[in-house]
């Protein structure tokens, strides 16, 4: 090595010299992973949460959405002067039977009468006290016991949820 000039780079490896790797795909495997954690995470934590075959309220689609009208019942607070006043929706299994053209009755054919599933309604709703309405959990528990009155009361129905548009407690 003496022997060379000074201006020449003496290799001691006799391999020719390999090609730089670059640093992009170290940054595409790191972006990749950091993807990866941000939908892990996203799935786990912020995910919309769909029905569970637990809930009974949501546990099976419905076919049909049935608008009701208005219902102001008394509850059954020891206190006077509670009332509920709610409107809601059924979604049931299934087609409804409808009444004739110029008729104004909705479904009072066939085996389905307004009449009872009014009454049905109106039985569980006279049955609740305002605090426990006020609450997420007191207005799941209503819907599942309204659909379990109906689906006991009207069977013909096969009534799959129950949807407030309209929710007020008068206390």
């Amino acid at each position: 090595m003496a022997d060379a000039p000074e201006n020449t780079i003496v290799s001691t490896d006799d391999t020719p010299s390999a090609p730089k790797k670059r640093s992009t795909g170290k940054k595409a495997s790191a972006a990749a992973l950091v993807f990866a954690v941000g939908i892990g995470a996203w799935w786990t934590l912020l995910r919309p949460r769909g029905a569970s075959s637990a809930d009974p309220v949501t546990a099976e689609a419905a076919d049909t959405v049935l608008p009701l009208e208005s219902f102001t019942v008394n509850l059954a607070d020891a206190e006077e002067g509670h009332f509920l006043r709610a409107t809601l929706a059924l979604g049931v299994a299934g087609a409804l039977p409808t009444a004739g053209k110029g008729e104004n009755k909705g479904m009072e054919s066939g085996a389905v009468s307004m009449a009872t599933i009014r009454d049905s309604i109106l039985s569980v709703l006279t049955t609740c006290k305002s605090e426990e309405l006020l609450t997420p959990e007191g207005k799941t528990k209503l819907k599942a016991d309204l659909i379990a009155a109906l689906n006991r009361d009207v069977p013909a129905l096969q009534a799959r949820g129950v949807y407030f548009t309209e929710f007020l407690v008068q206390r």
